[in-house]
């Protein structure tokens, strides 16, 4: 059997922080590089959507009213979106399954326990991952729902509208759901329960956290509508996907950690003081 490397940090109750804002500081000043290998998972399971954005991306550039009549031209873009939303719900599944693995490891860096990363990340997966992907294939049900009735009401305005009033309900509530799952073993019914329950108590954060989580997509549709020409968009293009990759590497794993903390401070409150005690307050020294 393989030996398990730990990592030498004390994790001796003296040693830990009293607060959840100390824990931030705790996990980052002892475990950056663990946090910066959960990144890099994420940018590997995120790649083969990159490409297929990039070259989706670069085949919209020609479709044109240069090569196409205005019909045609309407029949063509409605394709391309259609195959776009198909290839990102496919693509996505891989970004899912790193997830799993990586929201354990955020787990036991907020919880002060030894980390052997290739070994746990695996172990994520085998926990979190039919769990997470069943949460996922109903969240995007949903979206796409509301993507068909972007497209029965053919107008800009509403099609906006209704994709915000989708992230408003639903976001936020699916995003306490995968914390939930890292945390508690229990049916689906009742982690979408949790998830709601913790939305709406928490509304302010939650929103805003969707907002941080949806900020470099925002960022990146400035590089996104055809207005340049091709040698300006090839490399607003560049520049999104560099853009990406950066916030894949630290901007996410950051948001990942600071959601850890504070839904276990969440949890703590309202589930773990009574019915998970073992847990309570976990990675804090208070809390011995």
């Amino acid at each position: 059997m393989r030996k398990r490397n730990y990592s030498n940090v004390d994790y001796s109750y003296s040693s830990l922080p009293s607060t959840r804002k100390e824990a931030f500081k705790d996990v980052y000043r002892h475990n950056f590089m663990t946090i910066f290998k959960s990144g890099v998972f994420l940018l590997l399971s995120f790649l083969p959507l990159i490409a297929f954005m990039i070259v989706m991306e670069i085949n919209k550039m020609f479709l044109t009213l240069d090569n196409y009549s205005e019909s045609d031209l309407f029949g063509v873009l409605f394709v391309w979106d259609l195959i776009v939303h198909i290839g990102f719900v496919i693509l996505f599944t891989l970004v899912v399954l790193s997830l799993s693995g990586v929201f354990r490891i955020i787990k036991l860096l907020v919880f002060q326990e030894g980390i052997d990363f290739f070994y746990d990340f695996k172990k994520g997966i085998k926990e979190n991952f039919k769990p997470f992907i069943i949460s996922y294939f109903i969240y995007i049900t949903i979206y796409l729902l509301t993507y068909l009735l972007q497209l029965f009401f053919l107008n800009q305005f509403v099609g906006i509208m209704t994709l915000v009033l989708f992230h408003i309900v639903f976001t936020p509530a699916f995003i306490w759901g995968l914390f939930s799952i890292n945390i508690y073993d229990a049916k689906l019914i009742k982690h979408i329960k949790n998830s709601y329950f913790f939305y709406m108590k928490t509304l302010g954060f939650s929103l805003l956290y969707v907002f941080m989580m949806d900020l470099p997509i925002l960022i990146s549709f400035i590089f996104y509508e055809n207005i340049f020409g091709f040698g300006v968009n090839f490399i607003f293009i560049i520049i999104k996907n560099v853009l990406l990759v950066l916030a894949l590497l630290f901007f996410y794993p950051f948001l990942l950690v600071v959601g850890s903390l504070y839904s276990n401070s969440k949890f703590d409150l309202f589930i773990n003081k009574l019915h998970y005690p073992e847990i309570y307050q976990k990675g804090l020294y208070k809390s011995k």
